[in-house]
């Protein structure tokens, strides 16, 4: 059985990574995920769409306790979201909307193989789905590859061991989406 499902293949992304070229300074707002002392997430940039009320973020704990995820600003310079996200949901019949992210890894980048299991919001927010906007990454999920491409929407456990690396040309951004799903 294979550790990917791909979901959708071709995807119409063009209008949200426009919206997210145009508007540069929205990566890397905050920083913490790349940042704090062995990161797996060092290679890369991101911007926080929806994500834990930043004033409920005072310490790294605090991104592994109980919480709802609220719309940061760039929910809203980023109206082309709105569709992807709730068409997503649909998808996979998803009962709650958690964190949105847009990560952009450079060529050359890796994000370091790590699991998410340990904090509240990968286990309760059961499902993720990942679209990419713009170039490629090899994915490995345990023992498994896949490559992610423009317009390829999959979803992967990411409670088990899995790393992302880009050796192509073009940075590869995804937006990472995750909801609870009711069995």
């Amino acid at each position: 059985m294979s550790e990917f499902l791909k979901l959708a293949s071709g995807l119409d992304v063009s209008s949200l990574a426009l919206e997210i070229h145009r508007q540069p300074e929205l990566w890397d707002q905050n920083p913490t995920r790349r940042t704090f002392e062995n990161t797996p997430h060092a290679d890369m940039t991101d911007i926080w769409i929806r994500f834990r009320a930043e004033e409920e973020l005072r310490s790294l704990e605090d991104h592994k306790t109980e919480h709802r995820c609220v719309f940061w600003p760039a929910w809203y310079a980023l109206p082309s979201l709105r569709p992807l996200v709730f068409g997503m949901m649909t998808k996979v019949q998803a009962t709650e909307l958690g964190s949105v992210l847009v990560t952009r890894l450079p060529q050359g980048g890796t994000i370091k193989t790590h699991t998410d299991a340990g904090a509240w919001a990968p286990e309760f927010f059961n499902m993720k789905l990942h679209l990419i906007l713009s170039g490629q990454a090899i994915v490995t999920c345990l023992e498994e590859s896949q490559v992610f491409g423009k317009g390829d929407l999959f979803t992967f456990d990411n409670l088990k061991l899995h790393s992302v690396e880009n050796h192509w040309p073009e940075d590869r951004i995804a937006l990472i989406v995750s909801m609870r799903v009711e069995a």
